[in-house]
């Protein structure tokens, strides 16, 4: 091949198209600034992707990822208080709770407040990257990936967020254009793995958010709610990577040139170290630490990964 691509008669070669990719981010409150470091990382590495999914935390992380506001993600996570994000309830919601006129402890104002001044409509429509959120409707059990094509305004795409970052009990349900009662859907499907792969995705990342804890008893009944959060959104976060596994399972009892087109590379980060913030836990200092964490081991893990393929294509 001479330096012009040519195959030696002249001709030019065909370039080869990357494999579609997919960024797949899973939910788990305080513990999402891990995500900012990590995709901090694969930004520097040159890695974009073609669609991203987001549970929760990681719905918001992804809005702000696909509008080009990385950096301004980073700050907001390395300022952020719990008062940002929610205040206790007072007397009278205590009230209203009991009696059925409030679906959640916690009032979620401050973070509808927020979403409304970052989020802007025009960048997130025009993204390269197309987007869907997971949220599950209390009234019918149905699980929806809401899509960027799906969403029509800046209400909408805010209303969607604060559905798919509604813990049952925790946060109040929310209807989406005005039907349903929507909560986070992390809880049925956190990592939605089977929708990337039908929409053709080779190359999944995942990153979690769930890591070692130190084995200490709830204290209150806040951390008893969010230890149960917890819980619920690994086991569905662990059945989706499952599912990706079993896949390449059956894809390698095919013939091996069908085999090699039609295996998905997974890549999954996820805390290494002990982290034991609950995902109520929201502080800047915490904020701070998990996005250092997520960029050292995501450049640790892809740099590795580099460095064997490398080796590998050589041998």
């Amino acid at each position: 091949m001479d330096n012009n691509g040519n195959n030696g008669n002249g001709k030019e070669l065909p370039k080869l198209e990357r494999p579609k990719r997919a960024l797949v981010l899973s939910g788990g409150g305080a513990r999402g600034a891990y995500q900012v470091g990590v995709l901090k990382a694969l930004a520097e590495l040159g890695i974009e992707f073609d669609m991203a999914f987001g549970t929760s935390v990681g719905g918001i992380n992804a809005a702000f990822y696909v509008q080009g506001k990385l950096s301004q993600l980073e700050d907001l996570w390395c300022s952020i208080s719990a008062t940002d994000v929610f205040r206790l309830p007072t007397m009278n919601q205590l009230r209203h709770l009991l009696i059925g006129h409030r679906w959640g402890l916690l009032d979620t104002g401050p973070l509808e407040e927020m979403l409304y001044r970052e989020m802007d409509l025009e960048k997130f429509k025009s993204s390269q990257t197309k987007v869907g959120f997971i949220t599950t409707d209390l009234c019918t059990l149905e699980t929806r990936i809401i899509s960027t094509d799906d969403i029509k305004s800046r209400r909408h795409l805010v209303d969607t967020l604060m559905a798919s970052s509604a813990l049952p009990i925790l946060f109040p349900a929310r209807h989406v254009n005005g039907e349903g009662f929507w909560i986070d859907g992390g809880l049925v499907r956190n990592t939605p793995m089977q929708a990337a792969i039908n929409l053709g995705a080779k190359e999944i990342y995942i990153v979690l958010l769930q890591a070692e804890n130190d084995g200490s008893c709830p204290t209150n009944i806040l951390q008893v709610l969010s230890r149960c959060a917890d819980i619920l959104l690994y086991a569905s976060a662990r059945d989706g990577i499952r599912l990706l596994r079993q896949y390449n399972k059956i894809i390698e009892t095919q013939a091996p040139e069908t085999a090699m087109q039609h295996r998905l590379d997974i890549n999954v980060f996820q805390p290494q170290n002990q982290v034991n913030y609950t995902v109520l836990d929201i502080s800047a200092a915490h904020s701070k630490a998990l996005i250092k964490q997520g960029y050292e081991e995501a450049t640790h893990l892809i740099t590795t990964k580099i460095t064997q393929d490398q080796l590998f294509s050589l041998s």
